[in-house]
């Protein structure tokens, strides 16, 4: 099992690509990071580093990429961000803390 990530880019690719997340999938997460970082990895965090947009790793989960699919699928990562949503994040963070 590995984890399931997303990163939230300082601001958008470009005026018509408004998207600033980006969700994906990795056995090893910090070698992962390290390839996106280098310009080396998915083409959307090589399109962001060669506009200069940086971007954080923000959000992980235990899972395969099956989970990674449904993320995805959903077309709702701005809601799983907790930069873009703090008080939604935080509520299921205290929700899940009160089911344990």
């Amino acid at each position: 099992m590995g984890t399931v990530y997303l990163l939230h880019l300082e601001k958008p690719l470009s005026e018509n690509h408004t998207s600033q997340h980006y969700i994906g999938y990795a056995d090893r997460l910090k070698e992962r990071i390290a390839h996106h970082e280098s310009g080396t990895g998915a083409r959307f965090t090589q399109v962001a580093i060669e506009r200069n947009i940086g971007f954080t790793l923000v959000r992980k989960w235990h899972g395969d990429r099956s989970l990674e699919r449904r993320l995805k699928n959903q077309k709702h990562a701005a809601r799983l961000c907790p930069v873009c949503n703090p008080d939604n994040y935080h509520n299921h963070e205290r929700e899940k803390n009160n089911d344990q």
